[in-house]
């Protein structure tokens, strides 16, 4: 088992909501709160156990056996929590071929979000009106987003995933548990023109947005509950209750991140906004129940 600190990051559009998940409270605008990432921008040190100290990159490259047979080379996952005090922007994320073939990165970017909170506004930004990449072209041209971008009504405790290609954005008030591909290759369509401290835009990306925007893609909001299961085609997730003995009886590592509750494992309190890694085989025994998402990789 790999018990992992947490990573905050400060964005543009962040919040306070992340503070109680174990973020950290001297940054104004927390965004991002990362349970397990493991590439060579973010990792996360490890809290317990014989590689106490390490991270979890360094980790899983050295020794790729622990984690299971026929690992591929970087680790597939990032998941984490973020919270949105305002819109992202609007945005759209490449598939693992134009990623081989323009990034030089073997993966692309599919996601997916569980909605402790919904936004204020009762939907998010997601899928295209405009069913042509050259209405869109034209319609960015004019500045008319109204008649591009489409909404999605969703609602607490609701999942949605988002594959490659679709237009999407979070939108004000969403507090979400986020799982993704292991990259963070985002291209950006719009950012409401918002400045950094130095008063410099965010740049944005239309050209590759336009190349991999698929207009007819468009998610779904669905109710999910304790103990139901989504698979996707590069992860599966559930949302589980945690109490008193638990196995991991797969024949793959669980990426286990806690959404309420705190108990100690392995002399580490583990509390509401961490995650640890759960071996196959591996066996622990919590006091108090922890409702969690228990994640695996399906490459």
């Amino acid at each position: 088992m790999l018990i992992l600190e947490t990573i905050s990051l400060p964005t543009l559009w962040g919040g306070q909501k992340l503070y109680s998940y174990g973020g950290d409270t001297n940054i104004e605008k927390l965004g991002q709160l990362y349970t397990i990432a493991a590439d060579d921008e973010l990792s996360n040190r490890i809290l317990n156990g014989k590689y106490k100290g390490d991270n979890l990159r360094d980790v899983y490259r050295k020794n790729p056996q622990i984690f299971g047979e026929n690992t591929p080379i970087e680790f597939p996952l990032l998941i984490g929590f973020v919270d949105a005090r305002e819109n992202l922007s609007l945005q759209v994320h490449p598939n693992n071929e134009y990623c081989k073939q323009y990034e030089g990165k073997e993966m692309g970017k599919c996601e997916s979000w569980i909605f402790i909170e919904p936004p204020t506004s009762g939907e998010i930004y997601n899928g295209c009106k405009t069913k042509t990449r050259e209405l869109v072209q034209e319609n960015i041209h004019t500045g008319n987003w109204d008649n591009i971008i489409d909404t999605l009504p969703v609602k607490k405790d609701q999942y949605v995933y988002v594959e490659a290609g679709t237009l999407h954005a979070l939108t004000a008030g969403s507090l979400v548990y986020e799982i993704q591909q292991s990259t963070n290759l985002t291209y950006r369509f719009y950012d409401y023109d918002r400045v950094d401290k130095l008063g410099n835009k965010r740049p944005l990306h239309l050209d590759k947005a336009l190349d991999v925007l698929d207009t007819e893609k468009k998610s779904l909001a669905e109710n999910i509950q304790i103990g139901e299961r989504r698979e996707e085609e590069y992860y599966n997730i559930m949302l589980y209750n945690i109490e008193g003995q638990f196995k991991n009886n797969s024949d793959t590592y669980f990426c286990i991140t806690v959404l309420e509750g705190s108990t100690t494992l392995d002399e580490v309190k583990i509390c509401k906004g961490m995650s640890f890694i759960l071996f196959s085989g591996e066996e622990i025994y919590v006091e108090d129940k922890l409702k969690c998402v228990i994640a695996s990789s399906k490459i």
